[in-house]
């Protein structure tokens, strides 16, 4: 008995000694990787792929919890101005989530314990990636202009706002770029001149979007629903019309053969033309909805219409625009 319990000393003593095993690396970073050179974040995972994951989402927290913290800095800033209207957008570019889109990001040393676990570094030379961020930003500076100066020449609306709109996409790119660059190299954004105003771009862009007027020849909640679309782009109900979006719509029952529930299956069509008549958009959908009776049924069916016409009109008129300001187009 003594002997097992000896044994059993050991082996966990052995175990509570495994850390010690680890190199100076993953217990101390800075010391290989000194933080006026390097952004790091240690990663682990079960396979090298993914401790590589593990380690770039560290990277990507050390911005995420920056750019939230700058954020708060700036509304606060912003209230005790006492502005008229508090902000209330906070940087549209800044898209926190799984990823931060970092550029540049690097693997150094590795280590696999008794385990099994990898364990790897995630690095950001900041002077190397600083200029990538600087030539980036340049690149995308340069195709704002561009953009812009192709929407003041274009011959009507559509095309104009189209071009104003791929501008302020390259526009928040670099706005989320200059932030991870602050981070970067602390102080950078302030010395970089972008060549253009942002916010002008963005009041440019909106007012470009009410230039689009549009008439709907559609009624009930399906006509209603494409309103609301239309006007969460910025587009203005106004005759004479730039757009001109009719369609139809139809609900009928359906037999699924389901005795607890009745179905009924909707179908629209919808399509914009401009002032020429040139299709411009043409989008149909087709879905079914059940319920214990017709008329709850047909409620429900009511309520997915209404869904997907205002999801769907944006996304699909969006990707048309982008097309417009496509260099294939």
């Amino acid at each position: 008995m003594k002997q097992g319990i000896l044994s059993l000393a050991l082996l966990l003593a052995g175990c509570a000694t495994a850390p010690n095993d680890r190199p100076a690396w993953l217990l101390k970073p800075q010391e290989l990787y000194p933080q006026a050179q390097y952004l790091v974040a240690i990663g682990e995972g079960d396979t090298r792929r993914a401790a590589e994951n593990n380690a770039s989402a560290g990277l990507a927290r050390i911005f995420e919890s920056a750019i939230q913290a700058n954020e708060s800095l700036s509304e606060t800033a912003t209230e005790t101005k006492k502005s008229l209207s508090r902000i209330s957008e906070l940087k549209t570019q800044v898209q926190i989530g799984s990823s931060q889109n970092l550029l540049n990001i690097q693997f150094g040393e590795t280590f696999t314990d008794h385990n099994g676990r990898v364990h790897i570094a995630a690095l950001l030379p900041r002077p190397e990636t600083s200029a990538i961020y600087r030539r980036r930003i340049a690149e995308n500076s340069s195709d704002v202009q561009l953009l812009t100066d192709l929407s003041n020449q274009a011959p009507g609306p559509v095309g104009a706002y189209a071009f104003r709109r791929a501008a302020v996409r390259k526009a928040l790119e670099n706005d989320r770029m200059l932030a991870q660059l602050d981070i970067i190299n602390p102080g950078a954004q302030n010395r970089f001149s972008l060549g253009y105003d942002p916010q002008t771009l963005y009041a440019e862009t909106a007012a470009a979007a009410q230039k689009i007027t549009f008439s709907v020849e559609l009624s009930g909640d399906a006509g209603d629903a494409l309103r609301e679309a239309l006007t969460g782009m910025g587009f203005s109900e106004v005759n004479p019309a730039v757009l001109t979006f009719s369609g139809n719509v139809d609900i009928q029952p359906t037999d699924l053969h389901r005795d607890t529930l009745v179905f009924v299956r909707y179908r629209y069509q919808i399509e914009a033309r401009d002032r020429k008549q040139n299709l411009i958009l043409s989008i149909n959908d087709s879905r079914r909805e059940g319920h214990i009776n017709f008329e709850q049924a047909t409620l429900r069916a009511q309520r997915s219409l209404r869904t997907s016409i205002t999801s769907e009109i944006p996304r699909r008129l969006g990707e048309t625009l982008d097309r417009l300001a496509s260099p294939e187009e």
